[in-house]
């Protein structure tokens, strides 16, 4: 699950990413896909698959802090399944799809301005997912019998572990400073 590289910046006009390799030190980029299908999909199975399970229950008296633990547990193992498959199909991809690059000091510096400004809002949708799995986790205390509300919180700590292993917030800071490091050798 360890990887050496993280994203430092993301263009989302061009649609690509800049990562920074701490065992390489090297500069690469990574072209985006999106798919618009998929998300499109996922957006309108949501609606139903609310529908349907809002009203369904486990029907017998259970333990809500047993019911907390079973859902964490199942979320955890969920979280680290999703994390091991999307680092085997990154991995897979990474060489054919990297084209690594040697931006100028003027181009890193603009990198790393913008790269922090993102790093603060996905640090702050990561703490917001946190929030999130916290309701969710009081939803379900209270709501024990809810199939929904089980369902929500595993899914929050999945999504939850995926967010921060994709954005690694402090390994994201520590790849900002040493190449703001390098930037002040150079200029200095």
């Amino acid at each position: 699950m360890s990887r050496s590289w993280i994203a430092i910046y993301k263009n989302k006009q061009s649609n690509y990413s800049v990562y920074f390799d701490f065992k390489k030190h090297e500069v690469f980029l990574i072209a985006q896909q999106i798919n618009k299908s998929t998300i499109t999909f996922m957006s309108f199975c949501s609606i139903p698959f609310y529908v349907i399970m809002k009203n369904i229950s486990f029907g017998m008296a259970i333990n809500p802090l047993k019911m907390l633990v079973i859902a964490s547990i199942l979320g955890i193992i969920l979280g680290c399944i999703s994390i091991k498959l999307a680092d085997r199909a990154i991995k897979k991809g990474l060489e054919r799809r990297k084209e690594v690059i040697y931006p100028t000091n003027q181009e890193l510096r603009e990198y790393l301005s913008e790269g922090k400004k993102q790093s603060r809002v996905l640090v702050f949708i990561i703490l917001l997912l946190f929030l999130f799995i916290f309701l969710s986790v009081a939803l379900l205390y209270f709501m024990p019998q809810s199939v929904l509300m089980f369902l929500i919180n595993i899914g929050m700590w999945a999504v939850s572990m995926l967010a921060v292993w994709g954005v690694r917030p402090i390994k994201r800071s520590q790849a900002h400073k040493l190449l703001e490091g390098k930037l002040e050798k150079h200029s200095g």
